[in-house]
């Protein structure tokens, strides 16, 4: 990594926010009162596009007045379009964070701006507001970098005279020696490779940027090691021949092409250039050449574009075959890029492919279970995973089409398989079965224990959790629990509060709300802040973290929620929500709490090709949802039923496969699968 990604990658991480309880900042403040990074800005803004500058007018610099910021991240300004999608930067040379604090007092060319900071963030390097300094940036270990810089007035001189040129800089070089004056001199003079890289990404700006003491020294470079003049170059077809001496990457050119491949993601000019190189002759380096790498990204588009309308065998052979004639392209430089998104889809697409071919049962329905918690659920993750792969209409209709061939009829298989266990035997996690199955944090007696409900965690998204959770040097144990049915947020998250046992179900429901007997009052989140307080639990909301010593319960639904409402592209959300949720665990961890349970209520089904409509009597029930119904009393049905969670006498038809009693979602909950019941329980603590 170049020290500019570092510089961003702090930048950005300055934005982070918990989407559960907080709104998203409106942008990131950068005081710079010494004007120390003014400037590298030009060459920092190329790597970061959404940061904007406070000066005198000039859009193409993204550099402009108060006002014309204020409109600039409103995103009202055809002239300065700033990304979407991140949280627009302000770069505020010459002041301080105590500028903006009293309003009133606010600089008058700074005033439009001042309300930005009870709106957005800071990137600051302590609470007290002290500006990021160079040298401190160079030397924090929260940065990752922690160099070991002379702090000597002409070393520190020298930084500030190099800094776009040490921003170009890989860490690794700076890492692991005293460096001084003299080292950040060479830096600028002594890394031909570098300077070839940034000239051939943008030669006019360069040339302009250069000094008169660093062109000649470069020119010199050119002449005697790579056998070309950049006074020379003029035209794009010249441009082009350098270009293609780097693909090539022989002589003195191989370690410009090893240092490509690391700096490539900073070069975005030159890696648009490369899409035009193609290479000549019958001997070249395929993996050098971009436009090779799109040449075979367009021909596997077409490909999976038209072999969706065969049996699912053949697809799953001829997925394997794509992807044996594809894998090499997994190492090529253009992957790391993000240059490949249709070989990413393919190696999930093949995943699916390989994990659905048995439409896998068992002798009961916790030995099905067993089974899909060992291997199995890799098959719905990998589903979830392509679709997430997918970054446009067009690609996430072709994910949708083939998962509804390979994925689709597995899914109902096992589920059928799933409902008939149920149907001879029971369902395994009724309120009778003993052990882990229906366990009620009701009767919890450890004090200390923080139990955080994630609404919709299903069982293969839990492993996703866990796997970012481990990455944080924690004890972490996934286990699994049966719902409460139906498999509906009304019904279920009551079962998993620690105030279940003073909840039961009326005779008369048409909602699956469950009452607190006592009053016969619906269960609302009113009553359970108020029975928690009753039960001396607490109830953390929003970002707070309470007393770590008594047990307390926290919970978030964007799972749930984003499922409802972005049915067919969910998958695109989930890392996001997750880490979220990884978030918040941290704060928890950060005050003081030594153990934490994750519980949800139930997990989901997203079918490709949406719900099928399946039909009961209207004469049968009473209420009929996506993928149950509440039956009439007494009423005689082919349909399999069970009993609802909070009142046996009630019964509930359960939707066959993986249809709905009302179709068209691609994702919803409430019947009877693996899926949908099978739910994780994720138990942290801290060494």
């Amino acid at each position: 990594m170049q020290l500019i990604d570092y510089l961003a990658s702090q930048l950005r991480n300055s934005a982070t926010y918990n989407s559960a309880v907080q709104v998203a900042p409106a942008a990131i403040l950068w005081t710079d009162i010494e004007r120390q990074w003014q400037p590298a800005m030009p060459f920092i803004k190329q790597h970061v596009p959404e940061l904007i500058e406070l000066g005198t007018y000039n859009p193409e610099e993204r550099i402009g007045p108060a006002i014309w910021i204020k409109c600039a991240i409103a995103g009202v300004l055809e002239e300065c379009e700033l990304p979407k999608g991140k949280t627009p930067i302000i770069y505020l040379p010459g002041f301080g964070r105590k500028d903006l604090r009293a309003i009133e007092q606010c600089p008058d060319e700074l005033r439009p701006l001042a309300e930005l900071q009870y709106r957005g963030c800071w990137w600051a390097y302590n609470s007290a507001g002290r500006d990021w300094s160079v040298g401190s940036f160079l030397t924090n270990p929260r940065v990752g970098l922690e160099l070991d810089v002379a702090k000597d007035k002409k070393t520190q001189e020298a930084i500030l005279n190099i800094l776009p040129d040490l921003l170009e800089t890989p860490a690794e070089q700076l890492k692991g020696k005293k460096l001084e004056a003299q080292d950040f001199i060479s830096i600028v003079m002594d890394d031909p490779a570098k300077d070839i890289l940034a000239w051939l990404n943008n030669p006019e700006a360069k040339k302009q940027a250069w000094d008169e003491n660093k062109w000649p020294v470069f020119k010199q470079a050119c002449i005697s090691q790579f056998n070309f003049d950049p006074d020379d170059i003029s035209d794009i077809s010249a441009i082009s021949a350098i270009i293609y001496s780097l693909c090539e990457a022989e002589g003195e050119w191989y370690t410009v092409w090893e240092r490509f491949k690391d700096t490539a993601h900073n070069l975005p000019c030159l890696v648009e250039k490369l899409k035009t190189i193609a290479p000549t002759g019958l001997a070249f380096e395929a993996s050098h050449f971009l436009s090779e790498n799109l040449k075979d990204e367009a021909e596997l588009a077409n490909k999976l574009a038209s072999i969706i309308s065969v049996t699912p065998t053949e697809l799953r052979q001829q997925l394997t075959a794509l992807y044996k004639l594809h894998e090499q392209r997994k190492s090529w430089l253009w992957q790391k890029l993000d240059m490949s998104p249709w070989l990413n889809i393919l190696e999930q697409l093949v995943n699916v492919a390989q994990h659905t071919q048995i439409n896998f049962t068992g002798p009961n329905a916790e030995a099905m279970a067993q089974t899909y918690k060992e291997r199995f659920w890799h098959a719905d993750a990998a589903a979830i995973n392509a679709m997430a792969a997918a970054t446009d209409l067009n690609q996430e209709q072709i994910v949708a089409d083939i998962l509804a061939v390979i994925y689709s009829p597995w899914l109902e298989a096992v589920t059928l398989n799933f409902q008939r266990l149920v149907k001879d035997e029971g369902y395994p996690g009724k309120p009778s079965s003993a052990g882990e199955i229906n366990e009620s944090t009701a009767t919890y007696s450890t004090n200390g224990q923080a139990v955080f409900f994630v609404d919709g965690l299903r069982f293969d998204t839990a492993k996703m959790l866990e796997d970012k959770l481990n990455k944080l040097n924690l004890s972490v144990n996934l286990t699994s629990n049966w719902c409460a049915l139906p498999s509906l947020t009304a019904t279920a998250k009551a079962a998993v509060t620690p105030v279940a046992d003073i909840l039961s179900g009326a005779q008369e429901n048409d909602n699956f709300i469950p009452q607190i007997t006592e009053s016969n009052s619906e269960f609302s989140s009113y009553h359970l802040s108020r029975a928690l307080e009753k039960k001396d639990w607490q109830f953390l909301k929003e970002l707070d973290t309470g007393n770590p010593s008594i047990n307390a319960w926290l919970q978030t639904g964007d799972l749930d929620n984003m499922g409802h409402k972005q049915q067919l592209k969910m998958p695109r959300y989930i890392d996001s929500i997750l880490n979220d949720v990884v978030t918040r665990i941290e704060g928890l961890i950060a005050a003081g709490w030594k153990n934490i349970r994750i519980v949800t209520d139930h997990g989901w089904l997203w079918v490709p090709g949406k719900l099928a409509e399946a039909n009961i009597p209207k004469n049968q029930v009473k209420k009929r949802l996506a993928r149950c119904a509440i039956l009439k009393d007494n009423v005689s049905t082919d349909e399999l039923k069970v009993p609802w969670h909070w009142n046996e006498n009630v019964s509930v038809a359960m939707a066959p496969g993986i249809a709905g009693y009302v179709a068209g979602d691609y994702y919803n909950h409430g019947g009877l699968s693996i899926q949908e019941c099978l739910t994780p329980v994720i138990n942290i603590t801290t060494p």
